[in-house]
């Protein structure tokens, strides 16, 4: 298997634990039975991956799975080459990840340890280290990050070992083997997005936890941007965009978008983050004051009220640094304010 090819099975065992689509160009059918993979070919689009566990065939489009998906310390093998380590999400404080590990979210236990973590991050700045990790694989992070509604195109298709085919591992069951993609598409167009979480949980109890907690996607956000920043570094570093401040906004303040930059803070130092891209530009505090004002408001003029005490100036003049530092950003291409699609 060349590299691009791996690449191609990363992603697209990534489509199917996260539920983002466009990992790949078409979606991922997971397979528990390998006496369903003919019918999963059939419902496979001409770039879908079909993964089978237990199969025996790598072919372009099926790839064979070894392992099992329970209990939690489990490990999946994909491809004979890929592997993936599944664990609940209270487990993860306490690992050492020394390889990609599935981390899911399916008992209420485990969610409130999500919530509570995630709010300690935004009021603290601290954050869980292994969840920062590049090899934590955050499961049907598409839904709590807010970047799969009912207009998303399928992303995967999970057809267990009775034949019964769901919209996730944990999620709501569409029909069975034998159904026509289209009949699959239909009814999961007709679901809400937390359906893929269906069989984890009260959905209704988890939606209302996510609406009551809107700034979500942001720690998400936040939890990959922690990932550009090393190890080593790590302990000397804030975060500015979630959960620490230059200006000294309060943790209750409107947070910025998701798709907006962060500031990495360091001994004094300010360098604008941009996780879409990668690209990083030093700053220097004024400006760093105004860049997070700028996110978290998304409006020039009240960016400036919240900032000109801080760096000392009038409103005007702070207004006219506000227009000039997001113009400037704007010519390379940084959107401050993180609503451009």
């Amino acid at each position: 298997m060349t590299l691009s090819e791996q690449q191609i099975v990363a992603a697209g065992m990534d489509q199917w634990i996260t539920g983002i689509p466009g990992r790949i160009p078409d979606h991922v059918i997971f397979v528990e039975n390998p006496k369903h993979s003919q019918y999963a070919r059939e419902i496979a689009g001409e770039r879908s991956l079909v993964f089978v566990l237990d199969g025996v065939e790598s072919d372009g489009i099926v790839v064979p799975v070894a392992g099992y998906l329970e209990p939690a310390g489990e490990e999946l093998l994909v491809d004979g080459r890929l592997s993936l380590e599944i664990q609940d999400y209270l487990a993860i404080p306490f690992l050492n990840l020394v390889g990609p590990t599935i981390v899911r979210t399916t008992t209420p236990e485990d969610w409130s340890a999500f919530f509570d973590d995630a709010g300690e991050a935004r009021t603290s700045g601290h954050f869980v280290s292994q969840l920062s990790e590049a090899n934590a694989v955050l499961a049907e992070r598409g839904f709590l990050g807010g970047s799969v509604d009912a207009d998303s195109p399928l992303a995967r298709l999970h057809i267990a070992s009775d034949g019964a085919v769901f919209n996730g591992v944990n999620g709501t069951r569409l029909g069975r083997v034998g159904d026509s993609l289209i009949k699959l598409r239909d009814r999961n167009a007709a679901l809400r997005p937390e359906s893929v979480l269906a069989s984890a949980g009260d959905v209704e109890v988890l939606r209302e936890s996510l609406l009551s907690r809107p700034w979500i996607p942001r720690y998400l956000a936040a939890l990959q941007a922690w990932q550009f920043i090393t190890r080593e570094d790590r302990p000397n570093v804030s975060l500015v965009g979630f959960g620490s401040s230059v200006y000294g906004a309060a943790p209750t303040v409107t947070l910025p978008s998701p798709s907006a930059p962060f500031i990495i803070q360091r001994a004094g130092e300010h360098v604008l983050l941009d996780t879409k891209s990668g690209r990083r530009f030093k700053i220097g505090p004024d400006a760093a004051a105004i860049v997070e004002a700028l996110s978290n408001m998304r409006d020039v003029q009240a960016a400036a009220s919240a900032v000109a005490r801080s760096v000392g100036v009038s409103t005007g003049v702070a207004e006219k640094s506000a227009e000039a530092i997001r113009a400037r950003f704007d010519q390379l291409g940084i959107d401050l304010f993180g609503t451009r699609r």
